[in-house]
């Protein structure tokens, strides 16, 4: 508690002290004690005693001191002391005080305010498996036997962090033998979950101590743990996910590969057949199984020369739409006749102009379409030219203009006479039949 005045007072008769004279200095702050004392010191950092070591100096105390105990009180005692011996032996004194020599577990856990902390072990566990229901009429079970919210959330960090710990470790350091299978149980869960359920807690705590309502934050941090607790892993989603992206990317290759065999097949039929136009030139008579022979393979031709249009190049941008659409591009076709500004088309070459800027997938998406579709390579460019208007547009210019001329009609006109507010909405060619 010296200011640095007192110290710099003091500073001197640490440089010379009297020979009899001895400073000791005992801090829990040290970045606050001036670098010129530190540097006159001998510095001894003072380690917390470990758990086993801790529980059998009091239990030697206790054997001296003609004290029964419970292994699980000199448990409880060790753990809430926190490595302090001091803090232990007032615990212990204090215990042995209200148990009249015979320390019991259940007037320690009082004693402590940790009465019933297996009910906190048997809400974490309600938690863990979704049960919110009963995870809330525990927590109001805990709360009826005096212990805070706080306290609760607490309680349930802890639990949640010696799973974790005996996950990872595999060892049940500070944990007396009645919570060491519960514990373990709880462990078997899984890092991934007890780390997500550790976030929400610790977030629940901070939230609790602002809250006007301590009882009904706890209650909806119990809410939180439940729900946390069902959501998937997030790594078992991203394997889940790696294995559809391989899957497509196999069904691909497996699309790509059966058209080249059945381009490979067309162009063995085109063999055939000049072939076969070959050996009609030079035969002078034609058998009827010739003809139908003939007339087979002719059928052949003109399915493959239908099957071949796919891969043609589109001449025109409106042959590039409509061989999207064979194509199964709905959502392409959509775009391109609603966001874009045709500038030129020419032979593999596209320059268009995008309604909206941010659309630029479009264009990257159409020349991958149609590489995949006609096996070139198509080059579209982005421009800030006017172009032309987009294909909707222009559907509905064309649709006035339908309109204006309907509207022209006598028969129409007449009609409009009686019914002004009436609107035309579509028109559609019916042809007779």
């Amino acid at each position: 508690m010296l200011s640095n005045a007192a110290f710099n007072a003091l500073l001197k008769t640490l440089e010379e002290p009297p020979q009899n004279v001895k400073f000791i200095f005992a801090t829990t702050e040290i970045k606050k004690i001036p670098a010129t004392i530190i540097s006159r010191c001998q510095k001894f950092d003072l380690q917390r005693v470990d758990f086993k070591t801790l529980s059998n100096h009091l239990k030697n105390i206790c054997q001296n001191e003609n004290i029964s105990y419970e292994n699980d009180s000199i448990s409880h005692i060790c753990k809430a002391s926190e490595g302090s011996v001091r803090d232990a032996l007032s615990l212990l004194d204090q215990a042995a005080s209200l148990c009249r020599d015979e320390i019991k577990e259940k007037i320690v856990l009082n004693m402590l305010g940790l009465s019933g902390y297996e009910k906190n072990i048997e809400l974490f566990q309600l938690c863990l498996s979704n049960q919110c229901n009963e995870a809330l009429k525990v927590y109001d079970d805990i709360l009826q036997n005096g212990v805070q919210p706080l306290q609760i959330i607490s309680n349930l960090l802890e639990i949640c962090h010696l799973a974790s710990k005996i996950n990872v470790t595999k060892s049940y350091t500070n944990i007396n033998e009645t919570m060491e299978k519960k514990i373990s149980q709880i462990s078997t869960n899984g890092l991934p979950k007890l780390v997500r359920l550790w976030q929400i807690l610790i977030k629940s705590f901070e939230e609790l101590k602002y809250a006007p309502n301590e009882e009904q934050a706890g209650s909806m941090a119990i809410i939180k743990l439940c729900y946390g607790s069902s959501l998937p892993d997030p790594s078992k989603f991203l394997e889940k996910k790696s294995e559809q992206t391989n899957t497509q990317s196999e069904n691909e290759k497996t699309k790509v590969s059966e058209i080249s065999n059945s381009q490979e097949k067309l162009n063995k039929d085109d063999i055939i057949n000049n072939k076969i136009e070959e050996s009609e030139n030079e035969q002078t008579e034609i058998s009827e199984s010739s003809h139908s022979q003939n007339k087979v393979i002719n059928e052949v031709i003109i399915n493959s020369e239908e099957n071949l249009e796919n891969f043609k190049n589109p001449e025109t941008f409106e042959d590039l739409l409509n061989l999207l659409l064979k194509n199964r591009e709905a959502l392409l076709h959509a775009q391109l006749i609603n966001n874009v500004h045709l500038i030129s088309f020419e032979k593999q070459n596209i320059k268009l102009r995008l309604k909206f800027k941010s659309d630029t997938e479009i264009l990257k998406n159409l020349s991958y379409a149609l590489e995949k579709i006609t096996k070139n390579k198509w080059n579209v460019i982005h421009s800030e030219e006017d172009g032309e208007k987009t294909i909707v547009e222009k559907q509905k210019i064309k649709l006035n203009e339908q309109k204006e001329k309907v509207k022209t009609n006598p028969h129409f006109a007449e009609l409009f006479k009686h019914f002004p507010e009436a609107e035309i909405t579509s028109i559609e060619d019916k042809k007779s039949t």
